[in-house]
């Protein structure tokens, strides 16, 4: 059977076998249609319309897409092919934003850092010691499994060359989009697994015991005719992103530094020693696991507040589309100010609360009214309540396992911490600590461009050499410490 695909003013043909899920075809023949859920049906993003043989619009879609059903618009993902069949798509194009970070190169060239995220990509362009351009862009993986875990054991099926070729290509036409001139090198900042893809290894070392990353210690080679250096790497769950970090976080205070995504890191400096851990979180903070989630770009939620009237904020003041991660910690935290969500993390019906009016009167069957058709849902509060379980009990197992207490000092990444505030974090329960907060927003990314000078890749490399790892997943505790954190 064949699928006839128009794309951006050309067309592709794709055989394909009997019941093919559409969303898989797309993205197995390099189109890479968004998806942040990694198709199952939540975030409804995989819009494609049919030109041809459309098949039965789903009930989902009906509330979707409304009236538009009958114009042949479908979520790719909800649907196998069973005959010959005719579609038009849009592909997810890289989001061009600013940035702002110092940078540091030993040359006037033109260069490239890279952050490859499990769900997001941030690439950022260098010239004349300058930032000149950056984007960022859906990693083309989710598509494959919405975690590391997922994906390797995709890859395993025989597919590491499908990941790796998917993950390349979108670095290369991201790259292009920026720059067209000559790249003299390129920093590639990412956890171990994304690492393992990028170099095309097989990644069934790191996926089981003793987990065994690609390499540790630092790496440089070549990508796309540029130099290559990639940040050391110092266990198969502690990478290149959290190390590049080093060259702006301090060497002469105490400090815990907690990189949030969709595997949250940890480092807690006490005087000379690093103690560094990670857990899996899911990624609702990434846009990706929610209702009506996206990644930063024009029209994505950031921020909510109530003063008298209730105010949605989205970037670069556009008609609302979606919500980010600091988008969805907004609104959880001024729901639970007003209790409409209960402690066990319950979005209240109207009856039940006695909060202001013009809230309670935001509360429908689809959850609350951020904005025209887009709700804080509560599946979304639950994949929320996954995070700050899994990160508040790591948190507590860290400080034991180290007899150390939380330092004075907190420092937040993540690309959606820039637009947090302090109260936010604490009355969504994200962390159920104070402390002096830093929001670095992606530290992987802006730590990447410090590391073009020598002096940055020794301070890096000679600190990473002192982190000790403290593998807490599997501790006795963890369950039941992850338990108890669920609730506000």
């Amino acid at each position: 059977m064949k699928l006839t695909v128009k794309v951006d003013g050309s067309t592709k043909e794709i055989e394909f076998s009997e019941k093919e899920n559409l969303l898989k075809l797309l993205h197995s023949n390099g189109i890479y249609i968004n998806a942040y859920c990694s198709g199952r049906g939540i975030c409804k993003k995989c819009i494609v319309k049919f030109t041809k043989n459309a098949p039965k619009t789903l009930k989902l879609e009906e509330e979707t897409f409304g009236k538009k059903t009958e114009e042949g618009y479908r979520l790719a993902c909800l649907h196998s092919l069973n005959n010959d069949a005719e579609i038009e798509v849009s592909l997810a194009k890289p989001v061009f934003a600013e940035f702002d970070a110092e940078v540091c190169s030993d040359d006037e060239k033109t260069h490239v850092a890279i952050d490859i995220g499990t769900t997001t990509i941030a690439v950022a362009v260098i010239k004349n010691r300058k930032l000149f351009k950056t984007a960022h862009i859906l990693n083309p993986q989710v598509a494959f499994g919405a975690d590391v875990i997922s994906r390797i054991a995709y890859s395993n099926e025989g597919n590491l060359k499908v990941l790796a070729e998917s993950l390349k290509k979108a670095l290369k036409e991201t790259i292009s989009s920026l720059c067209a001139n000559k790249i003299e090198s390129i920093v590639v900042s990412a956890n171990p697994t994304m690492l393992t893809f990028l170099l095309e290894k097989d990644p069934k070392p790191i996926g089981e015991y003793p987990y065994t990353p690609p390499f540790k210690g630092s790496f440089e080679g070549e990508l796309f005719s540029s130099k290559l250096y990639i940040p050391p790497v110092v266990s198969a769950f502690v990478g290149a992103d959290i190390t590049a970090a080093l060259s702006i976080l301090p060497e002469d205070k105490d400090y815990l530094f907690i990189d949030i995504g969709t595997n949250c890191e940890f480092i807690l400096k006490k005087d000379n020693s690093y103690f560094a851990s990670s857990v899996p979180a899911g990624p609702a903070l990434e846009g990706a696991n929610i209702d009506y989630g996206t990644i930063a770009q024009d029209g994505a939620i950031y921020k909510v507040e109530f003063k008298d009237t209730f105010k949605v904020y989205t970037i670069n003041d556009k008609p609302a589309i979606g919500i980010t991660g600091s988008g969805l910690i907004s609104s959880i935290a001024l729901l639970r100010e007003f209790e409409i969500i209960d402690n066990e993390g319950r979005l209240l019906e109207a009856w039940e609360t006695e909060a202001p009016f013009s809230l309670i009167n935001r509360i429908k069957k689809e959850g609350f009214l951020l904005d025209k058709n887009i709700y804080l849902t509560q599946n979304s509060i639950r994949n929320f309540q996954l995070v700050k379980a899994s990160l508040n009990a790591a948190l507590k197992i860290i400080l034991k396992k180290t007899d150390l207490k939380i330092p004075k000092r907190i420092y937040i990444a993540g690309g959606f911490s820039k637009s947090l505030a302090k109260e936010e974090i604490l009355k969504s329960s994200l962390l159920s600590f104070d402390g002096e907060f830093v929001m670095l927003g992606n530290s992987s990314l802006a730590g990447s461009l410090r590391l073009f000078c020598k002096m940055n890749r020794e301070k890096v490399e000679r600190i990473s050499q002192k982190i000790e790892y403290l593998e807490i997943a599997n501790e006795s505790e963890f369950e039941k410490l992850y338990i108890e954190s669920m609730g506000f």
